[in-house]
């Protein structure tokens, strides 16, 4: 009866265990293999930057499986096996070189029911200085001689090949952007691809004003395989000219396409295209498009918005480089009046270009509606067969002072050969070159034909005053083109002689017969000081016949101000024509505006003094 109670009481035990699901947990492979084991025998690896293998040992009654999860960086571990079943097994962990920072990640071991960690660590390779490219373009031009590094991200468009070479890239941070010059021709880049800068032995350098990494080697510029979307800065046109966002992805809001420029395609199928843009402020500047661009031979949009696209200059012109065409679909809205436009005058040219003789010539370039303190970058390259000698480029930058007003610019140098010498301006706001042609002379083969100083006021037709010296008879100087001829006063402060009563076409006229016949190739100049009162005339051209009916300029226009100039106005003309008898120099109003930028008055005069006129 006893033993039958025991045996009631392990049955109801068992029914009990069996009632709470305990019996049913245990699986055949429990029963089989024991209780679950996992042991491993490190639960930490230190890895050497170098790289290499390092090992632990896994022991356990199941089969077990390997998990590597990256804290830093990815696929630099290797297990070997990753896999196995029960026992002791080695395990191989190989890790990669890391020339990078500090990285670590965890390898999880397990079975069907448990686990374990181990934590991977791998020391610095190299530790990295890491530079902001706005930190990169305040060291100005130089040469990178220490270790820095810098990431940005793509903001030029290949596919959109607005770019004037394969070789050139732009990229970006988001707070400074600046353009590299690659060596070799750049792979396929995304816009957004983050880029990595190794700097040392970097050149920066500017060209045509714009600041690049020159000549980059290609290996030392690396994807970081991050994925940095840079979006475009909005900005005005105002903003854009004070040079703050060279090298930036922006939107300049409210501008368009100036109304000269409406015709025209974007970028021309043979050459790079400059568009002149205007913002509804009155600031000017370009969007250009190289002739290698996707969207070469579209039309220029009509309307006004905002267009997107990289800023740039290039030789003092403020630029907006598109990428695709989308960056000025934008500009549909309805135009707006145009605003005053910054506008040159006529560039002249006073005093004389000597060989061998220092120059101190000037020249003077008048403009209107510019924008009070905003910059202006200016430059004269000098050629021709004069120039021997001469400085160049010729510089001039600031700030405009006033809407109206004069650059000037100060000829240096000391000329080494006679002949035609061109100056051409170029710079801000100046979309076409701006030419001055002149003449290098040799003093010692220079002859004066004939001269005139005053010393009161003359009677009229007056001879010349160096007569004893004239390479010319009969030289008179005279009025021409005056229906009535006017009172001629003179002013003995600064020796100048003058009249009123101008007009268009009205000139002060010189007549004289060459001793010897000037032949083909001779060149003939007049040097005289020049002015008028503020409603006198503005605008004046000198001339030479030799028949009295067929006249030619001598060099450019010549702009008179309200003072005696510092240094004469010099003007030749070279003759393709001998001259065998009377020759006529005239210096004539060209215009009917006034200095004042009216028109003239009959009251307002003009005034002259100490005229030379020579042959060479």
């Amino acid at each position: 009866m006893e033993k039958f109670l025991k045996l009631l009481s392990i049955t109801a035990v068992l029914a009990t265990f069996s009632t709470l699901g305990i019996l049913s947990s245990c699986s055949k492979e429990d029963i089989e293999e024991g209780v679950p084991s996992l042991e491993i025998s490190t639960e930490t690896l230190e890895i050497a930057k170098e790289g290499g293998n390092a090992t632990f040992v896994v022991n356990t009654n199941r089969e077990w499986t390997t998990e590597v999860t990256y804290a830093t960086g990815t696929n630099w571990i290797a297990l070997s096996p990753s896999t196995g079943s029960k026992g002791e097994t080695t395990v191989t962990v190989t890790c990669l070189p890391n020339t990078g920072d500090t990285r670590t990640a965890t390898i999880k071991v397990q079975t069907s029911t448990i686990y374990e960690y181990i934590q991977v660590q791998q020391a610095a390779g190299i530790i990295k200085n890491y530079v902001t490219v706005a930190s990169l373009r305040a060291m100005g031009e130089t040469t990178i001689t220490t270790d820095i590094y810098m990431k940005a991200s793509m903001i030029s468009d290949q596919t959109g090949g607005n770019s004037t070479s394969l070789k050139n890239i732009v990229v970006s941070d988001g707070t400074a952007g600046i353009a590299v010059r690659l060596v070799n021709d750049a792979a396929t880049i995304a816009p957004g691809a983050e880029l990595e800068f190794s700097l040392n032995g970097a050149v920066l350098s500017k060209y045509n004003g714009l600041l690049q990494l020159n000549n980059f080697n290609n290996s030392k510029m690396v994807s970081t395989g991050q994925t940095v979307t840079i979006n475009p800065t909005t900005i005005t046109a105002q903003q854009l000219r004070t040079g703050n966002y060279e090298s930036m992805l922006v939107s300049v809001s409210n501008v368009q396409v100036v109304a000269a420029d409406l015709s025209k395609t974007v970028a021309s199928e043979d050459a790079h295209t400059s568009i002149n843009m205007e913002s509804s402020t009155g600031e000017n500047f370009v969007m250009f498009s190289s002739k290698y661009s996707a969207y070469k031979g579209t039309a220029v949009p009509q309307g006004s918005g905002s267009l997107l696209g990289i800023a740039s200059i290039n030789n003092g012109v403020y630029q907006v480089t598109p990428r695709t065409s989308s960056d000025f679909a934008g500009l549909t809205g309805t135009r707006f009046a145009s605003a005053a436009q910054l506008t040159y005058g006529t560039a002249t040219l006073a005093g004389a270009l000597t060989k061998d003789a220092a120059t101190t010539a000037t020249i003077t370039l008048p403009y209107s509606d510019a924008t009070v303190n905003d910059s202006y970058s200016l430059s004269v390259a000098v050629t021709g067969a004069g120039a021997a000698g001469l400085t160049t480029p010729v510089t001039a930058s600031g700030t405009f002072s006033a809407a109206t007003g004069n650059i000037v610019f100060n000829l240096a140098g000391t000329p080494t050969t006679t002949g035609a010498v061109v100056f051409t301006i170029t710079g801000t706001g100046i979309t076409t070159p701006i030419v001055v042609n002149s003449t290098v002379v040799d003093a010692s083969n220079s002859q004066t034909l004939a001269s005139w100083t005053f010393s009161a006021v003359p009677t009229l037709p007056m001879a010349s005053t160096s007569s004893s010296t004239d390479e010319s008879t009969n030289a008179t100087f005279n009025l021409h083109g005056f229906a009535t001829v006017p009172t001629i006063s003179f002013t003995s402060s600064t020796s100048t002689i003058y009249c009123n009563s101008w007009g268009q076409n009205q000139a002060w006229l010189f007549t004289m017969t060459p001793k010897a016949a000037i032949t083909s190739g001779k060149t003939v100049s007049v040097s005289y000081y020049g002015y008028s009162t503020n409603t006198g005339p503005k605008d004046f051209v000198i001339e030479f016949s030799s028949d009295n009916t067929n006249w030619h300029q001598m060099g450019d226009a010549i702009v008179y101000g309200n003072t005696m100039p510092s240094s004469p106005f010099v003007r030749s003309y070279a003759l393709t024509a001998a001259a065998n008898s009377t020759v006529y120099f005239r210096i004539k109003c060209s215009s009917t505006t006034s200095v004042n930028g009216g028109t003239i008055a009959s009251g307002g005069n003009s005034r002259l003094a100490n005229v030379i006129i020579t042959v060479q």
